[in-house]
């Protein structure tokens, strides 16, 4: 009798949580960043939210029409940003920085961070699962791109 109670409460316990995995792992779909480009941004922070479910960043930055806009990117909820050594204090207000990153679909001044150059020309990674920024920065810096691209600049996620 308690054999059969501990397998069906154990049965039961697994059952649940195979039927609550699916909507957690999926939380939200990255489908409205276009992941088959990177862009460059550069402007001046004017807040960093490092909260749950996932940091933003905002900035100041220059449009096509040479108007200043505000900018916002997503990044990684701050148990897997920490991992990449990013905190709650790692940009400071009116730090100019440059932020490569994949543009929101819709044309709106946003989009998923992959990595940030900050003004002492350091790397920081607060991104998603957008990107593999190791392997981006790789790229970037190999084709010689964080140099050579201009303020809204683009280049292909993968060349």
């Amino acid at each position: 009798m308690m054999k059969r109670m501990i397998l069906t409460t154990l049965t039961t316990m697994s059952l649940v949580t195979i039927a609550t995995m699916g909507p957690v792992s999926a939380h939200h779909s990255f489908a409205m960043f276009d992941l088959s480009q990177h862009q460059l941004v550069e402007g001046r922070i004017t807040d960093w939210h490092y909260n749950s479910p996932h940091s933003w960043l905002y900035i100041d930055a220059v449009d096509e029409n040479g108007e200043t806009q505000r900018w916002s990117f997503e990044g990684a909820a701050p148990v897997h940003a920490t991992r990449q050594g990013v905190t709650g204090n790692t940009f400071r207000k009116s730090e100019v920085v440059r932020v490569v990153m994949s543009p929101i679909r819709d044309g709106r001044h946003a989009g998923a961070m992959c990595f940030v150059v900050k003004e002492d020309n350091s790397i920081v990674r607060p991104n998603d699962a957008t990107c593999n920024s190791v392997g981006v920065i790789e790229t970037w810096q190999s084709n010689d791109w964080l140099e050579s691209t201009e303020h809204l600049g683009r280049h292909p996620a993968e060349p």
